[in-house]
């Protein structure tokens, strides 16, 4: 789920299909083949289900109290998909 305006200024549109990769210090882990769609979020904010994007978080990547994964803040950059869209 995106803000419309930020499709538009990454040059998508609604029900395109991207891969999304995180990012955490050197690594890189990306979620494949999923369709964007327009959501009343807050910009520069993308949100989605999970189990589906847990491979996006890094088991190193984890609150400091209490030891919990990161699942609030991943930063993430889209791209095309590459796989076949059916």
């Amino acid at each position: 789920f995106l803000n419309q305006g930020d499709i538009a200024d990454l040059g998508f549109k609604n029900g395109d299909w991207v891969d999304i990769t995180s990012h955490f210090g050197s690594e890189t882990r990306t979620a494949k083949k999923f369709m964007i769609v327009s959501y009343d979020i807050p910009r520069r904010c993308a949100a989605s289900y999970f189990p589906e994007t847990n491979v996006l978080v890094p088991i190193s990547s984890v609150a400091g109290r209490s030891n919990t994964p990161t699942y609030k803040t991943i930063r993430v950059t889209l791209l095309p998909t590459t796989e076949a869209v059916n």
